[in-house]
């Protein structure tokens, strides 16, 4: 009898892991996908630790501002960061915290 509910609680585990959360798994695979390239990576390390002007992230990331433009809309568009106007300069930042915590993961596993 043990067994059979040892299974049960398994199949529950792995339905609500499969099937209730399977919006959760497809939103964290299209931003993982989006977070995964070069001139992203160095725009969440530019802001890991603080918001930042397009002006400024251009000069640090080291791309032309319509390519940079093109990547913070894009990181945007997935939740990963968020934007405010200040006079004539937008602003970006982290969205949350996670998304730091992710990049010090990355950072701490790929970086010497």
């Amino acid at each position: 009898m043990e067994t059979n509910q040892v299974k049960d609680e398994i199949t529950q585990t792995l339905d609500h892991l499969f099937v209730e959360q399977a919006d959760n798994i497809e939103n964290a695979v299209r931003s993982l996908k989006v977070i995964a390239h070069p001139v992203r990576l160095k725009i969440l390390c530019v802001l890991k630790d603080s918001e930042c002007t397009v002006q400024a992230l251009e000069k640090y990331v080291g791309v032309a501002q319509a390519t940079l433009s093109q990547h913070l809309s894009l990181l945007k568009d997935r939740g990963i960061l968020v934007s405010s106007r200040e006079g004539h300069y937008s602003v970006y930042r982290l969205a949350n915290e996670k998304i730091a915590d992710l990049f010090e993961m990355v950072r701490y596993m790929y970086c010497s």
